[in-house]
């Protein structure tokens, strides 16, 4: 007996259709490509911190008065190429958000701050990595922000070191605003938080700025970060 139209085109999809096995091989390559793609891009930030902490005589440096070169000309710039390459790979490109931002450096209760040092012991560095913008972009700040925190433990600082490192915590707490959610921009200030938090306990004056010293040195340059500063 012939086959009636419907028959046929029912036939033509079901051979069509790839076969399970494809499917959960081709995910798991797009997997491994994505998480790849982090862990490079996030072991290449840490590498720029390392450097930056290393090479620093951190009893030496002066009265910080904007972030440091290396968060407003590299790291920043890094981040915004790895986002603009994700939004391109996986056709995701970034929303414009609302306005609302967080002070930088703005103070914190005590539960607050405690709250977010249990989520950054907990975080895992290498966690599995959504396919998508904001994941891959959360994974990437995850290492990186780490490695911060694992390289100041390493050093000593006078009270300037320790004020510049605040001023970069602070800068870097805004910026990641740009490009991740609120939610996952919460899980990284703990991280950051953490590096400060070591910092001050490897210092011999551990002496804070004012809250609206902070802001001002880092909303300050949030402008001039997106063009070119050599100075």
């Amino acid at each position: 007996a012939g086959q009636t139209p419907t028959n046929v085109a029912v036939i033509l999809d079901v051979a069509a259709a790839p076969p399970p096995g494809l499917i959960y091989g081709a995910r798991a390559a797009s997997q491994a490509v994505i998480t790849h793609y982090v862990t490079v891009a996030g072991q290449r930030l840490a590498s720029f911190f390392r450097n930056s902490i290393q090479n620093k005589n951190w009893m030496t440096v002066r009265e910080p008065r904007k972030p440091s070169v290396l968060i407003e000309t590299v790291i920043l710039k890094e981040v915004q190429a790895f986002d603009a390459q994700l939004a391109r790979l996986l056709g995701d490109p970034k929303r414009a958000k609302p306005s609302e931002r967080r002070p930088p450096g703005r103070s914190k209760d005590d539960m607050e701050m405690e709250i977010e040092r249990m989520v950054a012991k907990k975080l895992q560095v290498f966690a599995t990595v959504p396919f998508n913008r904001n994941g891959a972009i959360v994974g990437i700040l995850r290492i990186a922000f780490k490695a911060l925190f694992e390289h100041v433990r390493e050093e000593v600082f006078a009270k300037y070191g320790l004020q510049q490192i605040q001023v970069d915590c602070a800068f870097l707490a805004d910026a990641i605003r740009d490009f991740v959610e609120s939610e996952d921009a919460k899980q990284l200030d703990a991280l950051l938080d953490e590096a400060l938090i070591c910092t001050a306990a490897r210092c011999d004056d551990p002496t804070l700025l004012e809250l609206s010293v902070v802001q001002e040195l880092a909303s300050s340059r949030k402008g001039a970060s997106r063009g070119p500063d050599l100075s």
